[in-house]
């Protein structure tokens, strides 16, 4: 096999690597979760998916120098006789790795449900389980995040203020996602089964639906009186008021 020939199987090779990388920055909206590795945190222990995300990209780049060699066999020339770059073979078969591994052989019917049966199961099986582990693991992330920055936050004092700062500095906030936000928290204020805790928290969860962490950090810094105040901690103005009554 010439250089020619490993040069363009090299390029097929990471074209399908490319290819199905895209595709999971795509369908993972968090998508750093996905390429973390494992490690326990202070109330959690993660599990790193990592491993089967490069699992599943390896097999698109396999598959991809396959269905290279499929179009070199149907043209009746062999791959290892390449003697220049082949663009227009390479990009179809790119993304004919992709049509591949998501293609079926056949179905089979059991338990009133069809079966595929071909690579398209297997790739769904992988899918699901790469589904599974990332969706845990930004929950529990999640978890930990948002409670760090609501604990202390007065639920009927932020449900309002909170929010409407927050997405005053977001450029694309619709008019649908004001409505769906302000539905969102008139359900969690109308929940009265819940402690404040639990609602400040799903006040977070609901903000950062639109806007990243950093951002409501640094709101949350903005206003500080939405914080819960400890029953026996004199306000300022308080202080001074019973400070003047003592020197009188």
């Amino acid at each position: 096999m010439n250089w020619c020939a490993l040069f363009n199987i090299s390029i097929v090779f990471l074209f399908g690597l490319f290819a199905s990388f895209i595709e999971l920055l795509l369908r993972y909206k968090e998508w750093k979760y996905i390429f973390f590795c494992s490690k326990r945190t202070e109330r959690v222990e993660e599990e790193s998916v990592v491993g089967y995300v490069f699992l599943y990209i390896f097999l698109n780049g396999i598959v991809s120098i396959f269905a290279f060699w499929l179009i070199k066999f149907f043209q009746n020339e062999s791959i290892s006789n390449i003697s220049s770059l082949e663009t227009q073979n390479l990009i179809i078969a790119g993304f004919g790795g992709m049509m591949i591994l998501r293609s079926s052989i056949f179905s089979i019917k059991q338990n009133n449900k069809d079966v595929e049966i071909g690579f398209a199961s297997v790739v769904q099986a992988l899918i699901d389980i790469i589904d599974r582990k990332i969706n845990h693991n930004i929950a529990a992330r999640r978890i930990c995040d948002i409670h760090e920055l609501m604990e202390e936050i007065d639920f009927e004092s932020a449900k309002a203020e909170l929010p409407a700062l927050c997405i005053e500095f977001i450029d694309y906030f619709t008019d649908e996602d004001s409505k769906n936000l302000r539905d969102k928290i008139t359900e969690i204020d109308k929940n009265n089964d819940l402690s404040n805790v639990n609602k400040s928290l799903q006040l977070g969860r609901e903000i950062v639906k639109y806007c990243d962490r950093e951002l409501l950090k640094r709101v949350i810094k903005k206003l500080p009186h939405i914080k819960i105040k400890p029953q026996n901690e004199k306000t300022k103005d308080e202080f001074e008021s019973l400070k003047e009554k003592l020197n009188s």
